[in-house]
């Protein structure tokens, strides 16, 4: 018999979200800093839909640094308007509109995926952040952490 240790990707906590053109999923994940686990974050993938599937294998990834983390829920909590997370070639973009986030996700030439996110899922990847966050920082009061989110948030400027 195979068990998978706890700590394997399919077991990790996970919120999948489906769009009529594109999926959306925000994975619990060690932080890897080259190649170690250094902490606790969440991968965002997103793919393209043909019909009822979803294209798993065309999908943009990028895990979110422990700087981006938080940038991330300060935008689901509604302190940050939107962010813009970028790797060579390829990003994400997380904006919020009205009773919705919308995702959009670009990767070279013809790679370009988006969705909107509806509150009820806004709610449960804000739930799987802030769990990642409470992990990374070690405090135990979610009104502490709710708190530094808010104050960290007043002093974000996006770059362009």
């Amino acid at each position: 018999m195979h068990v998978e240790p706890e700590n394997h990707p399919s077991n990790q906590p996970k919120v999948r979200c489906f769009g009529s053109s594109a999926a959306l999923t925000v994975e619990a994940t060690p932080l890897l800093v080259r190649g170690v686990a250094q902490g606790h974050t969440v991968n965002l993938d997103v793919a393209p839909r043909q019909g009822e599937n979803v294209i798993w294998a065309r999908k943009i990834t990028i895990q979110l640094s422990d700087t981006e983390l938080p940038i991330m829920a300060a935008v689901c909590l509604g302190y940050l308007p939107k962010a813009h997370f970028k790797r060579s070639g390829k990003g994400i973009v997380i904006d919020r509109q009205p009773n919705k986030l919308y995702v959009s996700a670009t990767q070279g030439s013809g790679n370009a995926f988006a969705l909107p996110i509806p509150i009820g899922q806004t709610f449960q990847v804000s739930s799987l952040i802030l769990s990642q966050l409470l992990k990374q920082t070690a405090l135990t009061d979610s009104n502490l952490l709710v708190t530094a989110l808010r104050g960290a948030a007043a002093l974000y400027k996006p770059s362009n």
